[in-house]
């Protein structure tokens, strides 16, 4: 209530200063004392029902509310049920050919005993409850998520000592077997040693005796005792010779040869693991009054007829041959050229695009896994498969060979969905390269696929569809116009599922109604379109991109 309905309205205009005591919502008029009671025996106001004005001020929502005509400022009388709309006697003329114009008193009869107003009152009652449901959902979603969050740190931790034990206890083994063998060679040395210190022993005294004969013996003894001496000399020379003959004073080298699993471990764990979000369909049904369907927020869903999209850029660059586009969550955005096989990245703070060979695979279609990272597609028979690039280090980091040709590519929770020739669609596992069949189908070459709210939509350029399946490959819808769907090849999804298709050699791009029942086009030649094969919704951005096969891209914003 604003400050001046303090004071009366009828003592005011006569420059009186009077407080206010009760208000009129009818006339729109706060009263004093003596003006109520003028106001309660007039013959126009006299069946008006007054407030007081600390239950008006109370009624905050009621005061903002006006029975006054915003146009005329006249009181309304009438109510066009045709549109729904309060008039004023003025009001009537502009609603002279309109059917079911009725009094507003009729309307107001009995108002607050009215099925709607009791079906209001009951109404906002189950939203009361459904709000204290979610809250409480949530709050336990919130609690599961924190004990998750903890198992699975508990598991990350687990599995990290598991690591360390096995290294631990290799570590062991292999310290074991250096000392034994270390022990081995050492006591062998320390024995040929000790007889070589012996030998060497028996020498000098064979020399000293020797000596002796020289200078004291007689011929006799000289001839006996140099014979003994010279077979002593003789056999130890012979010993002497059997160390070198079996290698005992060969040079040892002591080698350790680790395990190429484990000298090449590092190179090929790149990760410790990954974790996905997994989102399961909430089943509990929500109060609504005659179990009307539920809705927390009814909002109207624009048709494809109200979408108006406005060119915000066009980039031009000197690339060929684009199948792929994407922007990724850091606002950057990668194309894919298919016979040049390069992965371009246009930045938003380079002026010039990186650019990252993918040879001697090709680059078909790409999508970001995160921020850095990207993978693309390959049909090329010795390289078949996907390609994963870090876009930051300008490499490919790993290479997952499929078993079919892919061609157009999505990331959705922690796994790639491939587009497979003949075969059908693929979820591949990026942890081990290993893949599932979805959806199986015989598709062409130039297919894409794109995944938005848990729904897979795909193109199919041989038989001129475009068709929505849920994660599990249960068809949804199959739509299908060879009139206006021509060749469609990129597939985009908006954030109120409206899907967009790239239709190649008709130079144009068509939108289709979330139900899959209506379409038009939207894009033509007539706003630069040349063979557009490939096309992306920024979901962060709410940009949707258009490329050409040969040439520019275009940004366009408006969708939402």
């Amino acid at each position: 209530m604003a400050a001046s309905h303090q004071l009366c309205d009828i003592c005011d205009h006569r420059h009186i200063t009077k407080p206010s005591t009760v208000w009129c919502p009818e006339c729109e008029q706060a009263f004093c004392d003596d003006c109520t009671d003028y106001h309660g025996i007039s013959r126009s106001s006299k069946h008006h029902v007054t407030v007081s004005i600390q239950d008006y001020s109370a009624m905050s929502s009621i005061s903002q509310t006006s029975n006054m005509c915003n146009e005329h400022n006249e009181q309304y009388q009438m109510i066009c049920q045709a549109h729904d709309e309060l008039l004023c006697l003025k009001c009537i003329e502009n609603h002279d050919e309109c059917k079911g114009i009725v009094p507003l008193s009729k309307v107001l009869e009995n108002v607050k005993k009215s099925s709607l107003f009791q079906e209001t009152k009951q109404s906002l009652k189950d939203i009361d409850q459904n709000i204290k449901t979610l809250q409480s959902e949530l709050k336990k979603q919130q609690e599961s998520l924190e004990k998750q969050e903890e198992n699975i740190l508990a598991r990350i931790i687990e599995t990290k000592k598991k690591i360390n034990d096995q290294f631990d206890k290799l570590e062991k083994k292999i310290r074991n077997e250096i000392i034994e063998i270390t022990s081995k060679s050492n006591h062998s040395i320390k024995q040929t040693l000790q007889m070589l210190e012996s030998s060497n022993t028996n020498t000098h005294h064979a020399e000293k005796q020797l000596q002796d004969i020289d200078r004291y013996g007689t011929d006799l003894q000289t001839y006996l005792g140099l014979r003994k001496i010279s077979s002593e000399a003789a056999t130890t020379e012979s010993y002497l010779q059997s160390i070198i003959e079996d290698h005992s004073v060969d040079e040892t080298t002591l080698l350790l040869n680790i395990d190429d699993k484990i000298d090449t471990i590092c190179d090929d764990i790149t990760t410790f693991g990954s974790v996905e979000l997994q989102k399961t369909p909430y089943k509990l049904s929500l109060i609504r009054h005659k179990n009307k369907e539920a809705q927390i927020v009814e909002t109207r869903i624009k048709s494809i007829g109200d979408i108006k999209l406005r060119l915000v850029k066009t980039i031009k660059h000197e690339f060929s041959d684009i199948k792929g586009i994407v922007a990724l969550p850091s606002g950057n955005i990668a194309i894919s050229g298919q016979s040049t096989g390069n992965v371009a990245i246009f930045s938003t703070n380079r002026k010039i695009p990186s650019k990252v060979s993918v040879k001697p695979a090709n680059a078909f279609d790409v999508t970001y896994i995160d921020d850095i990272t990207v993978a693309t597609t390959s049909d090329i028979g010795s390289r078949i498969g996907v390609n994963i690039v870090d876009i930051s280090l300008e490499k490919v980091t790993k290479y997952i060979p499929t078993k079919y040709k892919c061609y157009g590519i999505t990331h959705h929770n922690g796994s790639l969905f491939v587009c497979a020739f003949t075969e059908g669609i693929f979820k591949l596992n990026l942890r081990d390269g290993s893949s599932t069949l979805i959806i199986r189908s015989d598709l062409p070459s130039w297919s894409y696929i794109e995944i938005f709210d848990n729904i897979i939509y795909y193109t199919n350029d041989g038989t001129r569809t475009v068709t929505s399946c849920d994660m599990n490959g249960k068809e949804i819808w199959t739509f299908k116009n060879e009139r206006i769907l021509k060749y469609p090849h990129g597939i985009a999804v908006d954030n109120s599922g409206n899907v967009y298709v790239a239709c190649s050699k008709s130079h144009h791009v068509v939108v289709i109604s979330p139900d899959g029942q209506h379409c038009r086009i939207l894009l033509s030649q007539d706003d630069a379109l040349r063979n557009p094969c490939a096309i992306h919704f920024d979901r962060k951005g709410k940009h949707l991109l258009v490329i050409n096969n040969y040439g520019d891209y275009f940004i366009y914003d408006g969708i939402d």
